[in-house]
């Protein structure tokens, strides 16, 4: 407590001199490839210090920092699989030097435009030092939230994390080189569409850069070529997925996955209709659910309506010949069987979260409330991921995650399910789970 008080007086008077103050708004490194949901303890005394008067506003300015390739990338996997993460020391420092000589690609700096808290703090219906302690948690927690977004927002998609996407995307582990390049161009004429900031190489020379990013899977074994049927040469090239290298690609396709969401959402929504007809209200209940479904796993969208994301999601479908507006009823679409392919493949990119929910959801199924430690409990989960994926009851190894584990929990608990004692809860999310992996099956 003592510790606290004084930490805050000392960012009051730092920007009571005009310092400008760095924070990592997510609190650490992702081991995921995504942004992880904001910590809100510096932010919440930053603000304080601006409501108390030490600065007359305050600016916040949301950077993004990537790479196309990554140094920590085997320690991060690691981890990432229920790992413990070493402490550094002087023999790491010795054997960085063999990493210098090696090409890791370019490094993306963005920097989003200003958040000034004395423009966020007139949405508001009073200023700051009229708000309740309830209110200004509230605005803290959405700022924390407008952060992240803002820096998805600025997030350069490179060549490697779209390729990663396609090449998981497949509903089986092989695929032909053709395959690859239109489920690549799919995602690209999407990510177009949305005005994404991507690497300069995809604008410029697209399929040569997508050629590089395959021969360096291949160099680096995420994928393997093989020759198919009896002919040892085939005009069109064909690979598999390394099945223990799935984790790698799941890291960078992880690196864009934020710009897939609103479409992920919506194209379930639309598959879970099982209709060929539909409106776009009929969407909105569908979104809401999987927003909320995934509330610890992709940050909301707090200054957007589901309806809005559905909308912008609908234009880009219907801009792609996936959906088709009807003649004469007005907010109505047609979508064909030949485009249930393309929904699917961006429903695809819940597919591994929803399977390490549906773990963590059979743990609570067959276990009774209990006061087990948090380690403890998800080293019962993790056992249980291992024992399905091997009886193949999962499909994805990278759904055995630690992290998704830790969110799933979180978000069951919120809901009031702790253990098999909450059976009509938890029927109720293994209804609708099971019925999302039953549109992502082959």
């Amino acid at each position: 407590m003592l510790y606290s008080k004084v930490f805050a007086e000392y960012i009051h008077k730092l920007l009571q001199e005009g310092y400008n103050i760095e924070q990592f708004i997510e609190g650490g490194r992702s081991r995921t490839g995504k942004l992880l949901m904001p910590k809100l303890g510096l932010l919440s005394i930053l603000v304080n210090a601006y409501k108390n008067g030490a600065c007359d506003d305050m600016s916040i300015v949301p950077i993004y920092i990537g790479y196309d390739r990554i140094v920590e990338e085997k320690s991060y996997l690691h981890e990432l699989g229920g790992g413990q993460k070493e402490s550094e020391n002087i023999f790491q420092l010795i054997q960085a030097r063999k990493f210098l000589k090696k090409r890791y690609g370019k490094i993306y700096i963005q920097f989003h435009e200003p958040i000034s808290l004395n423009k966020l703090q007139r949405i508001y219906d009073r200023p700051l030092t009229e708000m309740k302690s309830k209110e200004q948690n509230q605005l803290i927690r959405n700022l924390g939230y407008q952060v992240i977004n803002a820096i998805n927002r600025v997030t350069v998609v490179t060549p490697h994390a779209v390729v990663a996407g396609a090449v998981l995307n497949f509903s089986t582990d092989k695929f032909s080189y053709s395959e690859l390049v239109a489920v690549n161009e799919i995602y690209l004429n999407y990510l177009t569409a949305q005005n994404v900031k991507m690497a300069d190489t995809l604008i410029s020379d697209p399929r040569r850069v997508f050629d590089q990013v395959i021969d360096l899977y291949c160099q680096r074994k995420f994928i393997e070529p093989f020759a198919k049927g009896k002919q040892k040469e085939s005009v069109d090239r064909h690979f598999a997925i390394n099945e223990n290298r799935r984790l790698n690609l799941e890291y960078y396709k992880n690196n864009c996955i934020a710009f897939f969401i609103p479409a992920a959402y919506t194209a379930m929504a639309i598959l879970e209709l099982d209709a060929f007809r539909f409106s776009a209200s009929d969407l909105h209940a569908g979104y809401e659910f999987w927003q909320d479904f995934f509330k610890y796993e992709f940050a909301n969208d707090v200054e957007n309506r589901p309806e809005f994301n559905v909308r912008k999601s609908i234009k880009v479908f219907i801009d792609n010949a996936v959906v088709v507006p009807h003649k004469t009823l007005p907010d109505t679409y047609d979508i064909t069987p030949a485009a249930l392919r393309t929904l699917n493949l961006f429903s695809l990119f819940l597919k591994t979260y929803l399977e390490s929910y549906w773990i963590v959801l059979s743990y609570y199924k067959r276990n009774p409330r209990s006061t087990a430690k948090p380690k403890d409990r998800l080293k019962k989960i993790a056992a249980r991921g291992n024992r399905m994926f091997k009886r193949k009851e999962i499909d994805r190894k990278e759904a055995l995650s630690k992290v998704s584990y830790q969110n799933a929990v979180e978000f069951f608990t919120s809901k009031g399910i702790k253990g098999s004692d909450d059976a009509k809860k938890i029927e109720a999310y293994a209804e609708s789970i099971q019925k999302a992996l039953s549109h992502l099956r082959p």
